[in-house]
This record gives C-alpha cells, sequence and structure tokens, in this order.
C-alpha cells in the first residue's frame, strides 16, 4: 500500500491509500478541463460516470432516489428552485431579473437546468454560459450556501442542490436586476466511478465534506444519516472483495484507529446512483 495526497487517483480493484487535506467544496473551475477536485480519491474524469439524470446523452438512467429530498438539505439554507417570471400584461414580455445576487444566481441555475440556452443567454454573459454549457441538465433542486463578496464590485454565491452537486456563482453588482449579470461559474458535479473501491472513496469525501446530498445519491438517506455529525477520517484505505455481483469493501480510516467500515456495493448499480446497499461500523 502506497501512500499517496490523492484527489481522486485513478479506480482500481486493489487496495488503495488516500489522505484528506483539502474539501471538495472548493469548486474545480469547470473551464479547467472538468477536473474535479475531491478529498481522498483520484481522478473524476476516469472510470465513471457524470449524474445519469444530468444528461440526455447518458445511458443509465437513476429515478430520484428516496431519500433524496429537502430533509436532506442543509439546515439553514434556503431551498429553492426560481423560473424566470414574467413582468406581468402580454406573455411576450421578457423575464424580470433579481437584485440581489441570491436570488439572480438562483434563476441563473433555474435557467441552466431548463436545459434552455436562451434562458441561461438572459443571465449569464456568454463566457459565463460556456461554462456551463457541456454539463448536461443538473437537478433544480438548488439551495443557497451562502454569500460574499468576491473582488470589487462583485458578489459570489454557493449552492447545492439534492444531487449534491456545488455551484459557485458571480455576479456583477451593478448589473443585478438587469440581464447577463453572471460573470464566473465554478461547478463541482457528482461523479459516479464504476469500481467499488472508488465509489466507496468518493462516498468518504463527499462525508469529509459534509455533503448529504451526495452521500445520498451514493447510498441513501438511512446510511448517510448512520454517518452524518460523526468524524470523518484524514484519509482511508480501501480493500475491495468481490462475490458475484456484489462488492464488499472494506475502509480502514487513517490515521490508523480512527476507525473501520464496511459497505456492501452493488455492482450492477456501478456507474450511478445508489450503488452502497449497506454499510456497517466497524
Amino acid at each position: 500500500m502506497t501512500a499517496s495526497p490523492l484527489r481522486h487517483a485513478a479506480p482500481g480493484n486493489g487496495t488503495r491509500t488516500h489522505r484528506l487535506h483539502d474539501r471538495p467544496h472548493r469548486t474545480a473551475r469547470t473551464a479547467a478541463a472538468g477536473v474535479l477536485v475531491f478529498a481522498l480519491l483520484g481522478t473524476a474524469a476516469c472510470g465513471k460516470k457524470g449524474d445519469p439524470q444530468a444528461s440526455a446523452s447518458a445511458n443509465t438512467v437513476i429515478t430520484e432516489s428516496p431519500g433524496t429530498s429537502a430533509s436532506a438539505l442543509p439546515s439553514g439554507s434556503a431551498a429553492a428552485t426560481p423560473q424566470p417570471s414574467s413582468t406581468g400584461g402580454s406573455g411576450n414580455q421578457g423575464p424580470t431579473f433579481p437584485k440581489s445576487a441570491k436570488d439572480y444566481g438562483l434563476a441563473a441555475l433555474a435557467a441552466w437546468a431548463s436545459g434552455s440556452k436562451s434562458k441561461l443567454d438572459q443571465y449569464a454573459a456568454q463566457a459565463a454560459v460556456s461554462q456551463f454549457m457541456g454539463h448536461g441538465k443538473p437537478n433544480s433542486q438548488w439551495t443557497t450556501l451562502n454569500c460574499e463578496p468576491a473582488g470589487s464590485g462583485r458578489t459570489a454565491c454557493n449552492y447545492r442542490n439534492a444531487h449534491g452537486d456545488d455551484a459557485r456563482l458571480t455576479m456583477e453588482d451593478t448589473q443585478l436586476g438587469h440581464p447577463t449579470a453572471t460573470v464566473d461559474v465554478f461547478l463541482n458535479r457528482t461523479q459516479y466511478p464504476t469500481d467499488a473501491a472508488g465509489y466507496v472513496s468518493f462516498f468518504m469525501a463527499a462525508w469529509g465534506d459534509g455533503n448529504k446530498q451526495r452521500m445520498t445519491r451514493y447510498a441513501s438517506s438511512s446510511i448517510a444519516n448512520m454517518f452524518t455529525g460523526k468524524t470523518p477520517p484524514t484519509g482511508s484505505q480501501t480493500e475491495p472483495t468481490q462475490n458475484g455481483s456484489t462488492w464488499t469493501v472494506r475502509v480502514n480510516g487513517l490515521p490508523l484507529g480512527s476507525g473501520t467500515w464496511t459497505f456492501t456495493v452493488s455492482g450492477s448499480k456501478l456507474g450511478g446512483g445508489n450503488a452502497i446497499t449497506a454499510a456497517k461500523i466497524d
């Protein structure tokens, strides 16, 4: 076993070691080749699929997990899925544009989730539109995590949806209330590895980042609840074994003595949602 300061190592079925120093909430710029940076893990682009519901080209369709509900959203964050609203009068009038950065970002995310580039063009500058494009249609249940100043005259807001996707949108303050105020976008989409060890490692990373929605997508709300509120390890070693179409993945927390867990993974669900079917704290 070779220790490695990994954030996304290439999936494999042997014993792997991961260390967690940076948290996945620091989303990767989609313009930088879509690299998703997570603690504990290897390359998100290798051997896994994006959210099965997020792209019309996905081969696997995963229905909404029963546990993926508003109860899984972060406490204190405002759930919203706003759609562009009319100014009133005839249906030919255009949408209104929110005057707060939080609501403006939610409107831009709703436009993205609609799959309509023409709608997205109304809320985002073309450089930001290009950062959205090519990433499919996300789950539309977005919540606001926080908003903060982002340099002179700009505000950045962080959002998370019910599938654990993270987005950071930066708005030009003077353009709020008007078209194309969104000028920069960072996206961190939930990824679905096709190997059991990598899949469990992604679950562990989501736990380390406090992303319960993502944990629920990998497993279920009941399994996510087993880990919520407990202290995750700073790293882990995964030891997968296969029995037919089912995998058993034993995880040793690092440093040694920080905990051990055993996960049951359905091989037929790898590459999609809810592949972790059982978990036990040893």
